[in-house]
């Protein structure tokens, strides 16, 4: 009896120990005329920074989720957590390499150039464009085999180097500068008292060439910054402002100029991936590469509501070609100025950044992006 409890013992304590970890794998045993076949199950814990309000959510987690569980007949689920409340915004790489989660659904490389310095190449500013044409490009991106540095595409160098499998996001639509007092009627107006929150690298860039002071913070911490005056403004998408609060407080922004597009990705590591069954693998792979344009499509029509909410609550948008002219050749210098400075800095790192700045200039031209003449011309 005392050998009987102990073993009971044991196999309690695995199960409890079991029932605790994410990605839990298990088996079934199903007959199939009269013969017994095992069937795994996968659960997954994914983590994602943003709430469910966020378009990233309505337009691509959830019905990635969705599609995947239904589409393996339930063999594969899993446990969605939004907002940050089981891994905060930014934080993702760390959670996800130690096994504290398996989907990375809110990953920010832009947000980590010294590990994913080529990723931020998206946020460089263009002409026009919006958040299908940029999916469009980044999918193309993502899967082209053009060598960026040392026989190896992006794909390879951001992710697959680093044993990860990574899906795009849909894009956001195009960055604008935002203020809550500031007005910019001369180029006097651009100076270091005026504090910008920035999203990456390449906005710190731009906010120098701007003549502005830049504040680099995760979104998730913008409304607070903005209420208690510790920022003047921001770089961010208008479809994203009534999701993170913003349409209330931003009362000046400048459109017509394409401060670049924001894309996170959805990653595990190799090995949770090469875990999975090819055809689950395919689903999976499946679902992210269409939904990304439903994302995509989502925001972009979500855009005229927020500009008319923010008007609604006193915000003033003014278009680039409506400027002071001086502004406006001021705004387009530091645009064309940034993508020289951002290639000459990772250049001076020993990175291809005038090789991965022309691959992303070619995939937007292609998914039918305007850029200024002088990337245009870049060889």
């Amino acid at each position: 009896m005392k050998g009987l409890r102990a073993v009971s013992t044991l196999a309690l304590g695995a199960m409890l120990f079991l029932s605790g970890c994410g990605g839990e794998v298990t088996s079934t045993d199903s007959s199939n005329s009269g013969n017994e076949e095992k069937k795994k199950s996968i659960h997954l814990r994914a983590s994602s920074g943003v709430s469910d309000k966020h378009f990233w959510d309505r337009g691509f987690f959830q019905p990635l989720v969705d599609r995947v569980t239904e589409e393996t007949a339930g063999d594969v689920t899993f446990d969605k957590f939004t907002a940050g409340e089981l891994v905060a915004l930014g934080t993702e790489y760390d959670a996800l390499t130690s096994g504290q989660i398996d989907v990375a659904l809110t990953f920010m490389a832009p947000y980590d150039p010294q590990r994913f310095p080529y990723t931020e190449v998206v946020m460089l500013p263009l002409l026009e464009s919006d958040s299908h044409i940029a999916a469009t490009a980044m999918s193309n991106m993502m899967k082209s085999d053009r060598e960026v540095k040392d026989g190896k595409t992006y794909y390879q160098l951001e992710f697959g180097d680093k044993k990860l499998v990574a899906f795009a996001n849909p894009p956001t639509e195009p960055y604008v500068i935002s203020t809550t007092k500031h007005t910019f009627e001369s180029v006097n107006d651009f100076n270091k008292q005026i504090r910008m929150r920035t999203a990456s690298r390449v906005h710190e860039i731009l906010a120098a060439n701007l003549g502005i002071t830049s504040l680099s913070m995760p979104i998730t911490e913008a409304y607070d910054g903005l209420s208690r005056n510790a920022l003047d403004g921001l770089f961010y998408n208008i479809p994203d402002w009534k999701a993170m609060g913003l349409d209330e407080l931003v009362k000046h922004t400048i459109v017509g100029a394409n401060l670049g597009h924001f894309v996170g990705h959805t990653v595990m590591t190799q090995e949770k991936w090469d875990s999975f069954p090819q055809e689950t693998q395919d689903i999976f792979r499946t679902a992210a590469e269409e939904i990304i344009f439903d994302g995509a499509n989502l925001t972009k029509s979500e855009r005229e509501e927020n500009e008319k909410s923010n008007k609604e609550k006193g915000g003033e948008i003014t278009h680039l070609d409506d400027l002071n002219p001086e502004v406006s050749k001021h705004l387009e210098k530091a645009m064309v100025d940034t993508w020289m400075d951002w290639i000459e800095s990772l250049e001076g790192q020993g990175l291809a950044g005038k090789e991965m700045a022309k691959l992303w200039r070619d995939m937007l031209v292609d998914a039918g992006a305007k850029l200024p003449e002088e990337i245009m011309s870049l060889n």
